[in-house]
């Protein structure tokens, strides 16, 4: 094993007792991270441009030490932190020719990526027809879901289901998963939180029990709600990504979350170039989970919804 695999075992160590067993097969060429951003050069180079058209853009990287990354520095990372795969998202555009702009680029990542890669394309709901022809769009390049969306600076109501029901269609058609942003109703601001609170994120999953969802940022707290009966039965097809963890909870949110809601619906994520691969490996360590639920945190969970072997 190399000395990155060494760093990423010792740092997941629950997953690497997991793995006894499986021959050669080690802890880094299973772990996914289902949720990264990455941008082409253009995002950096004409960025007032970009902040002028998007405001999601502005939302989140209006400040000028606010971080892009290019797939070039996710795979270097990857390499670095024994990632074997990575869930790269779209932000929530609001502008369509910025959102082909991004999208085209998160198809031809994945295509160069060897596998690695696995594109979500964003699309705006807000958009009508638009948004459908787009989604069919980058379903024929390749794509395997949609999102991340964020509906405050989209503009949409997650909750109208006359607005959602146009693109649900194609996600259910195509079995595409949906990655939505998750907003807590009580807590810190912080750039890009919106309101997407647990209540619209549950009447969205009520709204469309077929589709497959992940709810980003542990879903603004929904999953604690999961012991009530009514609410477990409404997120069967739902899961939670752990991203952004470190500037939203502490490491008890691992443990609450698999109890609460079921290990099998939590899938890890860094939100990476936000937070760093490491740093947040560090944080989950540190979460209490029995080897199994490691396993299906870091490797298990995201394969299944993605439909990919343990070999692969």
């Amino acid at each position: 094993m190399s000395s990155d695999r060494q760093a990423t075992a010792i740092l997941v160590p629950e997953l690497d007792a997991a793995l006894i067993g499986r021959g050669s097969q080690t802890v880094a060429e299973m772990i996914i991270d289902f949720h990264t951003h990455v941008l082409p050069d253009e995002f950096r180079t004409d960025r007032s441009r970009i902040l002028r058209s998007d405001p999601t853009f502005r939302a989140l990287f209006n400040s000028p030490t606010a971080r892009t990354a290019q797939a070039t520095e996710l795979l270097a990372e990857m390499d670095a932190s024994g990632v074997a795969m990575a869930v790269i998202l779209g932000y929530g555009w609001a502008d369509l020719g910025i959102a082909r702009a991004a999208n085209d680029y998160l198809l031809e990542s994945s295509a160069k990526s060897g596998g690695r890669l696995i594109p979500f394309c964003a699309v705006n709901p807000a958009w009508g027809k638009s948004a459908v022809v787009e989604a069919e769009r980058c379903v024929a390049a390749g794509a395997r879901g949609i999102g991340e969306l964020h509906p405050d600076t989209q503009g949409f109501d997650i909750t109208d289901q006359g607005v959602m029901a146009p693109l649900m269609k194609v996600v259910e058609a195509h079995d595409l998963i949906v990655t939505t942003h998750g907003s807590e109703p009580v807590g810190h601001a912080y750039p890009g939180k919106g309101t997407v609170t647990p209540e619209k994120l549950f009447r969205l999953a009520l709204h469309f029990p077929k589709a497959r969802l992940v709810f980003a940022h542990w879903g603004g707290g929904l999953p604690f709600y999961g012991l009530m009966p009514e609410v477990a039965r409404a997120l069967r097809r739902v899961w939670f990504d752990s991203a952004a963890t470190a500037f939203l909870y502490n490491a008890n949110v691992f443990r609450t979350v698999a109890t609460a809601a079921g290990a099998d619906r939590i899938l890890f994520g860094s939100d990476y170039p936000l937070v760093s691969q490491r740093r947040a490996f560090s944080e989950a360590a540190g979460a209490s989970l029995s080897p199994k639920e490691s396993e299906s945190l870091f490797s298990t969970n995201a394969r299944g919804l993605l439909g990919l072997s343990l070999d692969s």
